[in-house]
């Protein structure tokens, strides 16, 4: 607009460029015909988010443009979805690549939508290759869907219209998808319907949020190249066989080609987020072919127990980031399970259980291939005199650096009482 006004030669130029005028991007009602006018024949941009009230004619007229859109993302109250669900089932979309659909849902509970189906685009989409719902009932088997990359679906909400068996549907019409994503509500109906193995040979990550019982139910469906990238948020736990279970869904082929686990960094907010990497040096994201996020205040330990059930496990490196307060049985947990820990990271956290789990008499040495150990901004948490610090000492080997950031001379002190060698920078 503010070209059109230069000069008249531009303003001549401007109105006659019709790719300057295909960005629809929230538009008041009276714009939106002008756009279509001066867009010409250009494929269209088109992004429509939900007014403060519902308004619905501009967006039909915008989606009675189907045929020449390549972009479409739409937000819209819940009020308008089957109106809007005519209008993308009514024409073909053959220049489409990108959809996302995202619906507000009103507190009326009498409101009830039908699910995206079939129907949709007329099942003709050849260049779609991306799509993400969110809060829309969907049952994705469509040819339309076929050809799709990348898939995100959220439902927080359950849905009458979704099953574990309709997913798997979806997903067995869809053999080039690259990127999944999925948000689920925590009760979905896994119903008995049989299914064969889904082979999902592209697939470069999967992202799940959703009751751990569901995950099970979905990976022992799944059949997942060995350098896809897993990463799930977990809730409704009820036991460390949970994990047993999901470990068992995810890697079937006990002589499958899974990577080689080398490290675990473990950060806690409020959840847990434990990660696995192929990597023994600095955790890198590429390197991370899974991770989990969960609650279980029960236990710390837990994640010890999550390693004995990780396929191919030769954990080296362990990075932890928490501000609970780690007590002793977590560590000696560390102990029997880590033996062949070379590297420990702690960030953040308090060291006390750690120095009483090195200092309690008649344990075997811990970690006994430890060579690294690095804390930074950590708290000592215990300051009362033992007569065991002498049996803490002896339990490091004499070549392990350790490196401690942050420290006051009070905690300087209290080291020296279980670490032979103590050079502080003040």
């Amino acid at each position: 607009m503010i070209i059109t006004h230069v000069c008249r030669h531009w303003r001549q130029i401007t109105l006659e460029c019709s790719s300057l005028w295909t960005f629809i991007d929230c538009l008041s009602a009276p714009w939106v015909p002008i756009m279509l006018e001066r867009s010409k024949e250009a494929a269209l941009v088109v992004i429509y988010s939900a007014p403060s009230v519902p308004e619905y004619w501009p967006l039909a007229q915008l989606l009675s443009q189907l045929p020449r859109i390549k972009v479409l993302e739409l937000c819209t109250f819940s009020v308008v979805v089957d109106r809007i669900l005519d209008c993308l089932s009514s024409q073909l979309a053959p220049l489409l690549q990108i959809f996302e659909y995202r619906v507000l849902w009103s507190h009326d509970s009498r409101i009830s939508i039908r699910p995206i189906s079939d129907t949709i685009f007329q099942g003709r989409t050849p260049l779609l290759r991306s799509v993400e719902l969110e809060e829309c009932a969907f049952i994705l088997t469509s040819r339309a869907f076929g050809g799709l990359q990348t898939l995100n679906l959220g439902q927080i909400n359950p849905s009458p219209h979704l099953t574990l068996s309709q997913l798997l549907s979806a997903l067995r019409c869809m053999p080039d998808l690259e990127l999944l994503t999925l948000r689920l509500p925590s009760r979905i109906s896994e119903d008995t319907e049989l299914f064969d193995q889904i082979l999902l040979t592209r697939l470069g990550r999967i992202g799940l949020d959703g009751a751990i019982r569901t995950a099970v139910s979905l990976f022992s469906h799944l059949v997942l190249p060995a350098h896809a990238r897993i990463a799930l948020y977990l809730i409704e736990i009820e036991s460390p066989q949970s994990f047993s279970d999901l470990f068992s869904a995810i890697h079937k082929d006990p002589d499958g080609s899974f990577p080689i686990i080398r490290s675990l960094r473990v950060i806690s907010r409020d959840t847990f987020c434990v990660q696995f990497s192929m990597s023994s040096a600095n955790i890198r994201d590429s390197d991370i072919p899974l991770s989990f996020q969960f609650e279980y205040a029960c236990n710390p330990a837990i994640i010890f127990d999550m390693c004995r059930m990780v396929p191919h496990s030769k954990i080296q490196n362990l990075s932890i980031s928490t501000s609970l307060d780690l007590l002793q049985n977590f560590w000696h947990a560390g102990f029997a399970h880590l033996p062949e820990l070379e590297s420990i990271y702690l960030n953040r956290t308090s060291i006390a259980g750690f120095i009483l789990a090195l200092m309690t008499v008649g344990v075997s040495i811990a970690y006994p291939l430890l060579r690294t150990l690095e804390l930074v901004r950590i708290d000592i948490g215990c300051d009362r005199p033992s007569g065991d610090c002498q049996n803490a000492s002896r339990r490091w080997s004499w070549h392990t650096k350790t490196q401690i950031d942050g420290l006051q001379e009070c905690n300087v002190q209290l080291l020296e009482r279980v670490i032979v060698d103590v050079d502080w920078d003040h």
